[in-house]
């Protein structure tokens, strides 16, 4: 078995990966004038969104190979924790009651699942 510091570590490259990845490809079709084949495979964004999206994806296969699935999946929840921050400090969008409530859940049902 993997050492659980290893795992913890794939977890946040995973999940962290993937919301950055999310958020690299919004600001890269926020940049299009419009929307063009072109324009899109010359946006650097774009390139930066979709390896961070394949990081993910390769470091979600390693956790699948370590955890069982009804583990390893649920912790991917952990993504939209990193989406409300990112969103909060990087859009500067509001941080609501209701928001911090829902990642407040999303941490207690991944620590509960884990255990």
């Amino acid at each position: 078995m993997m050492d659980y510091f290893a795992i913890i570590v794939i977890l946040i490259v995973s999940t962290l990966s993937g919301s950055i990845g999310a958020l690299a490809l919004k600001k890269g079709m926020n940049d299009l004038s419009t929307l063009s084949l072109k324009l899109v495979l010359m946006n650097g964004w774009i390139y930066l969104g979709s390896f961070l999206y394949l990081l993910s994806a390769g470091t979600n296969i390693l956790l699948l190979k370590f955890l069982d699935y009804s583990i390893a999946f649920p912790m991917t929840s952990l993504t939209y924790v990193w989406t409300v921050f990112i969103s909060y400090f990087i859009f500067k969008e509001k941080l609501t009651v209701r928001k911090i409530l829902a990642v407040l859940l999303i941490i207690a049902g991944v620590f509960i699942i884990s255990q």
